[in-house]
């Protein structure tokens, strides 16, 4: 009998000055192009939310907040499943948040490939 391999997934949350979000984003294009990758901008999001978390922090200092979808996870957004509909529900399934201003762009890139 012929298995095939089991893909895990994950949501992050990154946040950072727009312009090293913006490179981090690049360097992820060819990811998201071939469907390993999804990018959400969530900054809005954390923007109006309540002060207590890192990522709402960062958004109400200026900064960009986005999410990086992987692996089986980009399925069950586009399937629309239960707990997958709307950012609210991705971002309740947030495995890892970091800022990305201390880090490499390349590390940055790295460590959301690494979770998919």
């Amino acid at each position: 009998m012929k298995t095939s391999s089991v893909t895990f997934g994950s949501v992050i949350a990154v946040s950072g000055k727009s312009k090293k979000m913006d490179k981090v984003n690049k360097k992820l294009l060819p990811y998201a192009k071939t469907g390993k990758v999804m990018i959400k901008d969530v900054t809005s999001f954390y923007r109006n939310a309540s002060p207590a978390g890192e990522m709402a922090q960062a958004a109400q200092r200026g900064e960009s907040v986005d999410i990086y979808i992987t692996g089986s996870d980009i399925e069950k957004i586009k399937k629309k499943q239960y707990g997958w509909r709307s950012i609210r529900d991705i971002l309740g399934n947030l495995e890892d948040c970091f800022s990305a201003n201390p880090m490499f762009v390349s590390d940055v890139v790295d460590k959301i490939i690494k979770k998919s």
